[in-house]
């Protein structure tokens, strides 16, 4: 029932990989000091991201060369396909000035790449060097990454969430300081994964799963394989503490609870949890307060505010796009005790 599911996942996991080296190629060709700087801390995060970088270097060399005089007219050929593609222009780095040109900035990446690529298949213990065992990765608002870490785990990281990473020899432990995450885990025998949370623990199996941190709670949703939850934090009661820890299998959701407490779901909605990496936000008898919320954490040019709405007094159901904020706007206009107005940097809620 879910390999159809986790095939997806991995799926988009890897078009995002490569979208992002792509990104990144066009960008280094007119890229500044600090463009620079942040494509490298990209590269240091994950071997992965070196793979897919290269591969994209290596597919432009390769398209080049069968084609190398332009005789073919590319956009008509794409014209044919695609009527609605539009040419980009691409800036050209310039060169300096003599009978030797410097090469361009690319290129001399590529040649730190191709030394860095030379050391990491000497072998393996290299990599902990290269993707640091302790580390922090964050998103700002409106900002999803994909994470590769050592052991060869990926993490999606959701919008303004934060987790920190710390892979011993015996022990792999990821916290997850705020927003949301969803894990593909490498399973290790010698060293096994959990993920601390304020509430509670989880202690991975095997899986792929889904933890989000909202006011609530902890919502744990599992895609794949199991997880065991435990209450334990320093807000917790030692009673609490002690209980046994919950078990969840694929297709299967709990909520810890601030007190620690822990709360299956009788009805999980896995499809809802992993709704975030398509950036659609899925309500089902929201407050207005908390689909303004979880709008502002997609949207950092435009907030969304509201003015002297009296607190639980809206409820809403449906499926939205997070980026379209327009069509939120319309649902409110609609609301005959509400006021919608537009101002800069910001879209203002208020009674009428």
């Amino acid at each position: 029932m879910f390999s159809g599911k986790m095939n997806h996942v991995q799926k988009q996991i890897d078009q995002l990989l490569a979208l992002r080296a792509s990104q990144w190629f066009e960008i280094l060709k007119s890229a500044d000091d600090s463009e620079r700087a942040a494509f490298v801390e990209w590269l240091r995060e994950s071997r992965r991201h070196v793979q897919e970088f290269l591969e994209i270097v290596a597919t432009d060399r390769e398209l080049g060369a069968l084609d190398p005089q332009h005789e073919e007219d590319v956009e008509r050929l794409l014209a044919k396909v695609a009527p609605a593609v539009i040419a980009l222009e691409v800036p050209r780095p310039a060169l300096n000035s003599g009978l030797h040109p410097r090469p361009p900035k690319t290129a001399r990446l590529l040649a730190a790449l191709a030394a860095g690529l030379a050391l990491l298949t000497l072998g393996t213990g290299l990599v902990l060097h290269f993707v640091s065992p302790k580390h922090e990765f964050a998103t700002a608002v409106g900002e999803q990454r994909t994470l590769q870490l050592a052991d060869q785990s990926v993490v999606l990281l959701n919008v303004d969430s934060q987790i920190k990473v710390e892979l011993g020899s015996t022990q792999r432990t990821v916290e997850l300081l705020r927003g949301e995450a969803f894990f593909n885990v490498t399973h290790d025998i010698t060293r096994p994964f959990q993920v601390r949370t304020r509430t509670g623990l989880i202690k991975v199996l095997g899986t792929k799963f889904n933890i989000d941190d909202r006011p609530e709670g902890i919502r744990v949703s599992v895609l794949d394989g199991r997880v065991a939850l435990q209450a334990g934090s320093g807000q917790v009661s030692a009673a609490v503490a002690r209980e046994e820890a919950i078990e969840l299998g694929a297709g299967q959701e709990a909520l810890i609870g601030p007190d620690g407490q822990i709360r299956r779901e009788h009805i999980a909605d896995v499809q809802r949890a992993m709704a975030w990496q398509h950036r659609r936000l899925i309500f089902d008898g929201a407050s207005l307060e908390e689909v303004a919320r979880e709008f502002n954490r997609y949207n950092r040019a435009t907030q969304i505010r509201l003015q002297d709405v009296p607190t639980a007094s809206h409820h809403y159901d449906g499926i939205f796009d997070a980026d379209d904020l327009s069509s939120l706007v319309a649902l409110l206009s609609h609301e005959s005790d509400l006021m919608v107005e537009r101002r800069a940097g910001e879209i203002v809620v208020r009674k009428r």
